[in-house]
């Protein structure tokens, strides 16, 4: 089983109300593939109670975060006790943490869980 994990850009290809200059890409940005179940662990060893938002990622369906989401994660994420985990589970930990601050400074980002 693997989770597929991306930092995305959606919103407007309209140029209304921005800057000129050229459009900020779209679609995926960065990927991770968990293919050995270091996500699942990381929320284990942290505790589901602690990172519920990252608890309710169902591991064979998509899950979208954005907006208030995201910055639930964050705030959990920054609470969470990092030392608990494994390096392979600290690098998945950090990620969705770097990529969560960004999606709190750019709205248009959202991070998408995909299982299979």
């Amino acid at each position: 089983m693997a989770l597929v994990v991306e930092l995305r850009r959606g919103g407007s290809v309209s140029r209304t109300g921005r800057k000129p200059g050229p459009r900020p890409s779209l679609g995926m940005l960065e990927r991770w593939v968990d293919d050995n179940d270091e996500f699942s662990m990381a929320v284990e060893r942290l505790g589901r109670h602690r990172v519920p938002s990252l608890a309710r990622i169902d591991p064979y369906g998509d899950t979208v975060l954005r907006g208030e989401a995201v910055d639930q994660m964050v705030r959990e994420l920054e609470g969470a006790d990092l030392a608990r985990l494994r390096s392979g589970e600290r690098k998945v930990v950090t990620t969705l943490l770097a990529w969560g601050r960004q999606c709190r400074t750019d709205r248009d980002l959202r991070i998408a869980f995909s299982g299979d």
